[in-house]
Formats: structure tokens, C-alpha cells, sequence
């Protein structure tokens, strides 16, 4: 190693035997050799369903292209609903899926979740979210029977949903549903009869979306 001084500060100048020297370093250290690397998909996740490899950039993308998707199906399949979700506004909660069906006064509201397996503070406060858009929208529309959905859309049907993840979530249990029954509450009709229709629709929008 060279030295050099600047202002009585004493530096190291590092040259190419040095970087070997660090190089050995790294190769010996403990928690370097045991961090690995996990390219495998979580169960949970919304990602798992689709065959292709997706980045954490396209699992995103892709979530929010599956809300989309639900949106637009229960809207050409219940020409009751209308869509009242409002502009997004600073400060205020954005609410995923907002419907109103004007002929029985009942309001829909749903948070879409491509994986409900969050950690316990991240589960407390999407459960807080749910909670508190319902009160403000009973506030709202007083006249409304308000609806509110946590739709975990990893999973075709509520039976599938894993109790681990249902107790995640405990303060909103009987609100936390799968694909079929957010479909069927929302009076499309329309159904999957089985997890490989479901990942055949999934694959489906995945190419469409990135192929």
C-alpha cells in the first residue's frame, strides 16, 4: 500500500495486490459466505401462479394489471355497478375497487392484494386501512349498505387461503376473500372451477402484458 498525506490526514492508497487482500477477505468472511441468493417464488404471492420469470419490477406491474382486470370484468359483468373510485388525492387513502349499485343503495369497496403473507405491521395496517375507509364510507353514504372486501388474489377461492394468512388478519376475517367470492359477491356470474383455469386466465394476462 502507498500513503499519502493531505492536511496531516494519513490515506491509504489502494493498489492491485490490495485488492486481492480484500478479495480474501470477502472469501472469508462468515456472513458473506452464507448469504445466498432466492430466486424461488413465494407460494403466496400472485407471481407463483405464472410460469414465465418476473422481476420484482413486473410482479408489481403485474398486480396492479390483475386490479385492472378485476375492475373492468365486474363492470362488463354487472351493469349495475358503476365505478365511483375517486382521483387520487394527497394525504388520503386510496381505495383500490369502489362500486355503487343504485338499485339495491349498496356500496363495494375492496383493497386487491397480490400476496396477503406481509409481515405483522404491514397486515396490521392494511387491516386499520380496510376499517377505516368502511367508517368513512358509511359516513359518506349513510343512505348505503357499505361492503368492504380484502381480496387476496393469489388465491381462486377463500377455501384454498391458508389459515396462517387468515390469522394475519383476524380484526377483518369474514371480510378477507378469494377471487370467486369477490366475483360472486359483485354479481358477475363469473367463476373459476379450478386453480388450473385460474393460472391459465393468469398466464394469459402475463404474456399479454410482457411477452
Amino acid at each position: 500500500m502507498d500513503e499519502i498525506a493531505n492536511k496531516n490526514i494519513k490515506y491509504i492508497l489502494i493498489i492491485e495486490n490490495d485488492v486481492n487482500d480484500l478479495k480474501l477477505i470477502i472469501d472469508n468472511n462468515k456472513y458473506v459466505k452464507e448469504c445466498i441468493s432466492n430466486k424461488s417464488k413465494d407460494f403466496n404471492s400472485l407471481s407463483s401462479l405464472v410460469d414465465m420469470n418476473l422481476s420484482q419490477s413486473d410482479c408489481i406491474k403485474f398486480g396492479n394489471g390483475m386490479e385492472k382486470i378485476l375492475n373492468d370484468v365486474i363492470i362488463t359483468k354487472n351493469l349495475q355497478l358503476k365505478n365511483i373510485k375517486p382521483v387520487n388525492k394527497k394525504g388520503k387513502k386510496e381505495r383500490d375497487h369502489l362500486f355503487k349499485n343504485e338499485v339495491i343503495k349498496t356500496i363495494y369497496y375492496a383493497e386487491i392484494k397480490s400476496n396477503l403473507n406481509l409481515d405483522t405491521e404491514k397486515c396490521k395496517s392494511t387491516s386499520d386501512k380496510c376499517l377505516q375507509i368502511y367508517e368513512e364510507l358509511r359516513l359518506e353514504y349513510p343512505d348505503y349498505f357499505i361492503k368492504m372486501y380484502l381480496v387476496g388474489t393469489r388465491y381462486y377461492d377463500k377455501t384454498i387461503i391458508p389459515k396462517i394468512i387468515k390469522n394475519k388478519y383476524l380484526s377483518i376475517e369474514e371480510n378477507v376473500v378469494g377471487v370467486n367470492e369477490y366475483l360472486t359477491e359483485l354479481g358477475t356470474n363469473f367463476i373459476f372451477e379450478t386453480e388450473i383455469l385460474y393460472k391459465e386466465f393468469l398466464n394469459y394476462l402475463a404474456n399479454s402484458m410482457f411477452d
